[in-house]
């Protein structure tokens, strides 16, 4: 189990579009969007070896960090979710 939060969120313009960069609440890990059409994804400094389960985040799941770090309620997200998606979706935010 991860208590992964986004702590902030620096956005900026690409030539295809918007990309961002969100520091955590974990030491050395960051979520990116590089604005270039990519998913959004975790990038890391250090191993994760106590959570490896933040691999294993979906880029919904991912941008719905951001979202709750800006006050966007995730709930409306929550029917495209998958079962397996939920269950790890509550795990992190508990």
């Amino acid at each position: 189990m991860t208590n992964l939060k986004v702590t902030k969120v620096r956005y900026f313009e690409t030539r295809r579009g918007c990309g961002y960069e969100c520091t955590t609440n974990q030491e050395g890990v960051k979520i990116w969007n590089d604005g270039d059409g990519g998913s959004t994804y975790i990038e890391t400094r250090t191993p994760i070896r106590e959570n490896t389960s933040l691999y294993n985040l979906s880029e919904l799941e991912l941008e719905n960090l951001i979202n709750e770090f800006e006050g966007i309620p995730s709930k409306k997200y929550e029917s495209i979710l998958t079962q397996d998606e939920k269950e790890t979706w509550s795990e992190i935010t508990k």
